[in-house]
């Protein structure tokens, strides 16, 4: 076993785990901060994408379904 290992371990402030679970505590607060703007980037996408689209005609469903090769 190394000393160095042990020496470390054994010099840990006594305040250390509370430290440690405020950063785990702030990085799932990143992570979903983080999921809500990819969701937000996506509604404004599709919001973008329905009003450059407004009135032009679109694809028929069975169209669709044979170009994808979903015919059943």
């Amino acid at each position: 076993m190394s000393t160095t290992a042990t020496a470390k371990s054994e010099s840990r402030p006594a305040g250390l785990p509370g430290l440690d679970r405020q950063i785990s505590q702030a990085k799932t607060v990143l992570r979903q901060l983080r999921d809500t703007l990819e969701d937000l980037e996506d509604r404004r996408d599709l919001a973008r994408s329905k009003q450059r689209n407004a009135g032009k005609p679109g694809t028929e469903w069975e169209t669709v379904k044979k170009e994808l090769g979903l015919q059943f």
